[in-house]
C-alpha cells in the first residue's frame, strides 16, 4: 500500500530539514548519530525522506538539534481538542480473568 503524497512529502520535508540543522551546527552524520543514540543509517535513512523511519528516533534526533519551535508543535497536540476529549473517554479495558475461567 503506497502512502498518500502529502505524508510522503512531510517525512520528506522533515528529512531535509533535519539535515539542514545538522549541517548548520556542524555536525558529522556520526557526530549527530552518535548524540542521539541512533545509527548512521538510520539518520542517513531519515534525511533521506523514508517512510519506515521510527517516531523516537526523530524525536531523539529533534531533541539533540534543539529544534524547540517543533518540539512545541509536537508537544501542543495536548491542547487539541480532539486529543483532549480522547483522553477524558476511558477506552474500554479487557477484564481478567481468575484461575480457572476460561
Amino acid at each position: 500500500m503506497s502512502e498518500p503524497i502529502e505524508v510522503t512529502q512531510f517525512v520528506t520535508e522533515v528529512g531535509m530539514r533535519l539535515r539542514l540543522m545538522r549541517v548548520a551546527r556542524g555536525l558529522s552524520q556520526a557526530d549527530l548519530a552518535e548524540r542521539a543514540d541512533v545509527s548512521r543509517q538510520t539518520l542517513m535513512a531519515i534525511e533521506g525522506g523514508a517512510l519506515s523511519t521510527r517516531f523516537a528516533d526523530v524525536a531523539r534526533l529533534l531533541w539533540v538539534l534543539d529544534d524547540v519551535a517543533l518540539q512545541t508543535a509536537l508537544a501542543s497536540a495536548a491542547q487539541d481538542a480532539v486529543y483532549q476529549e480522547a483522553a477524558r473517554t476511558s477506552l474500554p479495558r479487557s477484564k481478567r480473568r481468575g484461575k480457572g475461567e476460561a
